[in-house]
């Protein structure tokens, strides 16, 4: 019973550092993305992968993380505070984009409840 337990739980830690990891790796394509935009260095994924979990950690900090993030993004990639901010509001909205292109291509059929036809008092 113990082993079974220890089983289950053994395989969600190792699926919630999955998930993680994976995250990680897919915010640090998309911050490679961004900088493209403004034309930051040290691009690569090794790179952009340490800056994804920096401004990860520091960013459930309310209003100073989103400061601490963009210092990231000016430090490691060599922007401007102008060029990281609009980095990384070009991440954010990369993230949006694929989400709701992901959800629309999974759940056509949330459209409709999302953008009503009619108007009804």
């Amino acid at each position: 019973m113990q082993l079974d337990l220890a089983l289950l739980l053994g395989g969600y830690v190792g699926l919630i550092v999955l998930m993680l990891v994976i995250g990680l790796v897919i915010y640090a394509v998309f911050l490679g993305i961004a900088l493209g935009f403004v034309n930051g260095e040290n691009r690569e994924i090794g790179s952009t992968f340490v800056t994804a979990l920096l401004m990860s950690i520091v960013g459930v900090i309310p209003i100073i993380g989103w400061i601490l993030q963009w210092y990231f993004i000016k430090t490691r990639h060599n922007v401007g505070w102008g060029g990281a901010i609009v980095a990384w509001l070009i991440v954010i909205i990369i993230e949006a984009i694929v989400l709701f292109g992901i959800i629309f291509l999974l759940f056509p059929g949330m459209l409709s409840v999302m953008v009503p036809t009619t108007f009804t008092p």
